[in-house]
């Protein structure tokens, strides 16, 4: 498992390569999957991950915000971001599964969860 800290500032050319990395030396492959659990920069981060370790290998989102469930999860798009600006450098990877629950919305803070 890695973790991550929340926050844009995580989907980072250092996180980036910190994972490509760890997943070089646990000697993933094309047959492995990555599953990403948290919201939309987790699952950035991770289908960018995806798309480029190995030049791609699948991934499944288990987005925990209601902003990744309704859109990021399903938009194909990943990005990472770079000193000159936000998503600079990324790739469209569709998630092989996306699993989504209500019932994670609930565990949000509620200013988060824009559940009313």
């Amino acid at each position: 498992m890695i973790k991550i800290k929340p926050g844009e500032e995580s989907k980072s050319f250092t996180n980036f390569q910190m994972i490509l990395n760890k997943l070089a030396k646990k000697k993933y492959d094309r047959s492995d999957c990555i599953v990403a659990i948290g919201g939309g920069v987790v699952g950035d981060l991770s289908g960018f991950v995806a798309a480029s370790f190995m030049r791609g290998i699948d991934y499944i989102q288990i987005p925990t915000s209601l902003l990744a469930q309704v859109d990021s999860s399903v938009g194909g798009k990943t990005a990472i971001n770079i000193e000159s600006g936000k998503n600079l450098v990324g790739a469209f990877k569709n998630p092989k599964l996306v699993l989504i629950s209500s019932a994670l919305l609930k565990s949000l803070p509620r200013e988060n969860s824009n559940l009313e």
